[in-house]
């Protein structure tokens, strides 16, 4: 049925909008607002404070990038100059100053006995030195080996002397080499030549003592079973 209002305006009741809508419309602008708000609260609060941040530790890091380049490269240098320090360590512990020795026997020779020193005279010395690398537990690491003539009638001049080499008070040889082998000899013939004109010939065969022995890292080790069964 079609109902028609006659009534002027002014006496026309006017229509009103739903109150749900009202509510609805009300609640979707307060979370809009809300929203709005949280978006501007991120965006120009938090946002700006991690930008800060993110400059002040990007500026930080800027800093420290040739520091630790720097850091890196010294770290690289000192392993560098370890490992040639290692080397040089391990080549000077296995290095015999062979000047020194000659000296040292030399010395051995004018000190002799009893203020006399001992007509003791070398036909030629041969060194020969053995690589020890990592076998530190080998049987021999080197030799010295000379001809030797003692100028003298009595055979025990020739055990005087390898005893004064052997002797710690009077030689320091025996910091670098195991005791002397017992002393033997021959007998030369007579040379007018030589004052005293009799000699004896003998051999001076020394062994080199161990890397580690001859820098003090350990006392001085047993012979190998298998070297002394060789000997007897």
């Amino acid at each position: 049925m079609i109902t028609i209002n006659l009534l002027p305006d002014e006496f026309r009741k006017r229509a009103k909008t739903p109150a749900r809508m009202v509510a609805a419309v009300a609640v979707a602008v307060i979370a809009n607002g809300a929203l709005f708000s949280w978006w501007c609260y991120l965006h120009f609060g938090v946002r700006a404070n991690v930008d800060t941040t993110r400059s002040v530790l990007q500026l930080d890091m800027d800093g420290l990038k040739p520091q630790v380049t720097y850091h890196e490269s010294l770290q690289k240098e000192i392993t560098t100059r370890s490992a040639r320090e290692t080397a040089l360590a391990d080549i000077t512990s296995n290095r015999i100053l062979w000047t020194k020795v000659v000296d040292e026997l030399v010395d051995v020779v004018h000190a002799g006995r009893e203020g006399i020193e001992h007509y003791v005279w070398f036909d030629d010395i041969n060194v020969k030195m053995e690589d020890a690398g990592a076998n530190r537990r080998r049987s021999s690491f080197g030799t010295l080996k000379a001809g030797g003539h003692s100028g003298s009638t009595e055979y025990e001049q020739v055990a005087n002397f390898l005893g004064d080499i052997a002797d710690v008070g009077l030689s320091p040889l025996m910091k670098t080499f195991e005791l002397p082998a017992d002393p033997q000899g021959k007998r030369n013939e007579p040379d007018v030549d030589l004052i005293p004109s009799v000699n004896w010939s003998f051999p001076l065969d020394l062994e080199l003592k161990s890397p580690d022995e001859r820098n003090g890292v350990v006392k001085k080790a047993e012979k190998p079973a298998a070297k002394k069964e060789a000997a007897k």
